[in-house]
């Protein structure tokens, strides 16, 4: 018999898809329409100092607080690799702020919040769309996580050594999805052809095959905008990625999803434990409940629950987030997330240790604006 929630749910999702559906529509026909015709008008663009070059990021910022230490970090690390870049900001900068930038970057864009990152994203390629079938690559990038937190490794080195026409930092929906109360029944099987299947937006590469490619400029310029976020998500990640596949592009990620269970079965039996109770799962209830009372029994549970735990969590809640303890001290993995900082309590601790535990310059920027974003929500 089924699960009483479990029908609660898809009538829910019935019901929630029936009640958007006229909005759906207006945001996939008349979405980036609206945008172009009543709000790029408010729209500011100004030249940096920084020179053009065959290699260039756009990178989308949101400073609710004004221009961070940790913004001129991720963009001095983008210019020290050669990027020209375009940053775009999707909320007002002062008149300090905004001098102190252009002396880094390429172009600044100030624009409405209109369509979340791939907004954002969509006016700095479409300013740089004559030069890209001169572009080798380009980079999209946004401050939703602090980078770089370590120089362990370097992010587009490890993009250069994939040597792929799209790289992301992390993917989701790679890893089959179970019920949380029954994660020892998962059983491992990395694949992209789920429907949902993604390269996550806060970190992605686009090499000269795909710059070159005439559906690339096409798929920007008829974005479908939307003020929704799960809408941004269904046609801006998920939506590119199967632009991708599609097109026959290679493709991969850096943060080695696919080989998680070899990385996991390579550590000793207190390294895996260590790993299990510092996951973080902000947003999936369900699979936080089940963490919440695998707690006590934690150090009892055998190795193949353990991991298996590891992996539901990932699938879950998806790699960047449920695996920042682990893929920034086993991997030396640059992202961390920051939403975890607002989201849930035990996540938040979790996310400060971290950057207490790494202690680098970069890190310790981080920490005190993690601790200023705890504070506030």
């Amino acid at each position: 018999m089924p699960q009483v929630w479990k029908i609660r749910r898809e009538l829910t999702r019935l019901v929630q898809q029936i009640v958007g559906l006229p909005s759906d529509a207006f945001s996939y026909f008349l979405g980036s329409r609206y945008y172009d015709l009543f709000l790029s008008g408010k729209r500011r663009s100004l030249s940096g100092a920084q020179g053009s070059s065959e290699r260039k990021a756009v990178y989308l910022i949101f400073p609710v607080n004004g221009l961070l230490p940790t913004h001129i970090r991720t963009l001095e690390y983008l210019t020290s690799k050669g990027l020209s870049v375009t940053v775009v900001s999707n909320r007002p900068l002062g008149q300090e702020d905004e001098m102190k930038l252009l002396k880094l970057c390429y172009r600044y864009i100030e624009r409405s919040n209109f369509g979340y990152d791939f907004g954002g994203y969509r006016d700095g390629i479409l300013s740089l769309r004559q030069n890209l079938s001169n572009t080798k690559q380009l980079v999209l990038i946004n401050d939703s996580v602090w980078f770089p937190i370590s120089s362990e490794t370097d992010w587009l080195d490890d993009v250069d050594t994939l040597g792929v026409d799209f790289a992301g930092a992390g993917s989701n929906y790679g890893i089959p999805r179970v019920e949380p109360t029954t994660f020892r029944d998962l059983t491992f099987n990395y694949r992209t052809d789920h429907k949902n299947f993604h390269y996550c937006s806060f970190a992605l590469s686009c090499g000269e095959n795909i710059l070159r490619h005439p559906g690339f400029l096409q798929f920007w310029q008829h974005f479908p905008l939307s003020s929704k976020k799960k809408r941004t998500v269904r046609h801006g990640e998920i939506g590119l990625t199967s632009w991708v596949l599609k097109h026959g592009f290679t493709h991969g990620e850096t943060l080695g999803v696919a080989n998680l269970r070899q990385y996991l079965d390579a550590l000793d039996d207190g390294r895996l434990l260590e790993v299990a109770s510092q996951v973080i799962v902000p947003e999936d209830r369900r699979m936080k409940r089940v963490k919440d009372n695998l707690r006590p029994q934690m150090e009892r549970l055998s190795r193949d629950d353990l991991t298996n735990f590891i992996l539901t969590a990932t699938a879950r809640q998806g790699a960047s987030y449920a695996l920042a303890y682990f893929s920034i001290f086993e991997l030396g993995y640059p992202f961390l997330k920051k939403s975890p900082l607002w989201l849930d309590l035990e996540t938040s601790d979790i996310s400060l240790r971290i950057l207490e535990k790494v202690d680098t310059p970069a890190a310790r920027e981080a920490l005190e604006e993690a601790k200023l974003l705890k504070l506030r929500a």
